[in-house]
């Protein structure tokens, strides 16, 4: 499926069928279990993917490689941008094996100013110097709202709701956003084993940059580290 493709618009089932759907889907905890609160989700762990062993040996791997979920948290990222943050979906348990449809949404962070070099957001409300270290840059006023995304992950989802006394309007949405919610977790599974089938994890030295404190003389000339 190509991402951002539904199926959900083409099949509409009866009522019947929406209530049974939402009814028996997998759920889990949106925060912790002493929390109880769940939402829809699915098991996403390494032994419930469809792996063969060989498969899995190197899934093992690949999970802890530098940018091994770049892709998938693209695929999210459109996800959550479609319902405008409204809807997020997010990994929760003890190895991250569970994929939990979240609820969330935008506010204004607050932002006034930005720095004109670092780009540093900041609550000042005038524009002044910039106060990172080792920037010359201005903070200038901003001319639009910045607006920060934020989640709720204590928050339940149709915990205790009857869908019986839901009007066909509301239930054909709930059961399309849960079908979407499926259908995104389905692409970040078929990614992650396009991945597994194409690469393995290696180590790889690379060189860092660190910062030190040395001393110097007054003439700027070092004098040792």
């Amino acid at each position: 499926m190509v991402r951002g493709e539904s199926m959900t618009d083409a099949l509409t089932p009866n009522r019947n069928e929406m209530i049974d759907f939402l009814e028996s889907h997998f759920r889990y905890y949106t925060m912790n279990s002493w929390n109880r609160s769940t939402s829809y989700a699915r098991n996403v762990k390494l032994h419930n993917i469809g792996l063969t062993p060989e498969q899995r040996d190197r899934a093992y791997d690949i999970i802890y490689a530098e940018g091994a979920y770049d892709e998938i948290n693209c695929i999210i990222d459109d996800f959550d941008n479609k319902y405008n943050h409204e809807y997020q979906i997010g990994f929760n348990g003890r190895s991250s094996g569970y994929l939990v449809l979240y609820q969330g949404g935008r506010e204004d962070s607050g932002f006034k100013t930005q720095c004109d070099s670092c780009g540093k957001l900041t609550w000042y409300e005038t524009e002044q110097s910039c106060k990172m270290n080792e920037c010359d840059g201005t903070l200038k006023l901003l001319n639009h709202t910045v607006y920060q995304t934020f989640s709720q992950p204590g928050m339940g989802l149709d915990m205790d709701n009857d869908f019986e006394d839901w009007d066909d309007h509301s239930l054909l949405c709930r059961y399309k956003l849960i079908k979407h919610f499926d259908e995104t977790v389905d692409l970040c599974i078929s990614v992650f084993k396009e991945m597994v089938n194409s690469y393995e994890a290696v180590e790889k030295e690379i060189m860092v940059s660190k910062k030190i404190i040395v001393l110097k003389c007054k003439d700027e000339q070092i004098l040792r580290v």
